[in-house]
């Protein structure tokens, strides 16, 4: 499994599922460019061609790509350029990247963060941490994580996923089985809605909703979403070894 996180946020993110699933799955846990221990500028085709660069050396003929927001739309990328050894995908509280929308949507989104930044000033990260989770302490880490970025630079990284991954394909299907996972009270854009509807016109996609779960569901209700991922795993690759699985196990 290679787990790519959402926007801001770093691998620690992924941190129960990690210790749930380490002794049964291989896993990489990447910081994206920008975020955590990585440098450089936020961009989103960047950051594609890094997660990309990435696989292209991981000891591995089998990967399941899991993103969270924007982890998930770099995923649906990197899946839409056919990679033979991707075998399935989950995709967390993240809206579909080729799903109808009007043209302007991205730009007016953008345009909005933008204002709401410059209005609210050190009050933008609080209503971001608010808006990402449901409980107090994930709310906490989503601070902590951005303590050092300027909301400047906040703006900038959803800018870049608005603007670069949204590119709408009625006729596009998903060539692996894919689980859409989604918090109950996600409220982020169009993330809840659309990954039911997405679920609906894709027969590969498969929906489920985390209870009690806010934008960040795999941390507001960890054992529920890692309950959903591990049987999804389970179908759709075989368990190997415990000897196998540790000699293969590579961290990021």
């Amino acid at each position: 499994m290679v787990l790519l996180h959402g926007a801001t946020l770093d691998h620690h993110a992924w941190a129960p599922q990690v210790e749930a699933l380490q002794d049964r799955f291989p896993i990489v846990t990447p910081d994206l460019r920008s975020h955590g221990a990585s440098t450089g500028r936020f961009d989103f085709a960047a950051a594609v061609h890094d997660v990309e660069a990435l696989l292209e050396v991981l000891p591995a003929d089998r990967i399941v790509l899991v993103g969270h927001s924007l982890g998930g739309n770099i995923a649906q990328v990197l899946v839409g350029r056919g990679n033979p050894r991707v075998r399935a995908m989950v995709i967390a509280d993240a809206t579909c990247n080729t799903a109808a929308r009007h043209p302007m949507e991205a730009w007016m989104s953008v345009a909005a963060l933008h204002a709401q930044a410059a209005v609210e000033g050190a009050a933008f990260a609080q209503r971001a941490a608010r808006a990402t989770a449901i409980q107090p302490k994930v709310q906490q880490y989503a601070l902590d994580a951005n303590r050092h970025r300027s909301n400047h630079e906040t703006v900038g990284i959803l800018a870049s996923l608005l603007t670069d991954a949204l590119r709408p394909d009625p006729n596009y299907r998903l060539p692996v089985p894919t689980l859409l996972v989604c918090g109950e009270l996600d409220g982020i854009g169009d993330v809840a809605r659309g990954s039911r509807a997405w679920a609906r016109r894709d027969a590969l996609a498969h929906y489920a909703e985390i209870p009690g779960a806010g934008h960040a569901s795999n941390l507001d209700n960890p054992e529920a979403f890692t309950d959903v991922l591990e049987a999804f795993l389970r179908g759709v690759l075989p368990l190997e070894s415990d000897a196998t699985a540790a000699a293969e196990r590579v961290y990021a």
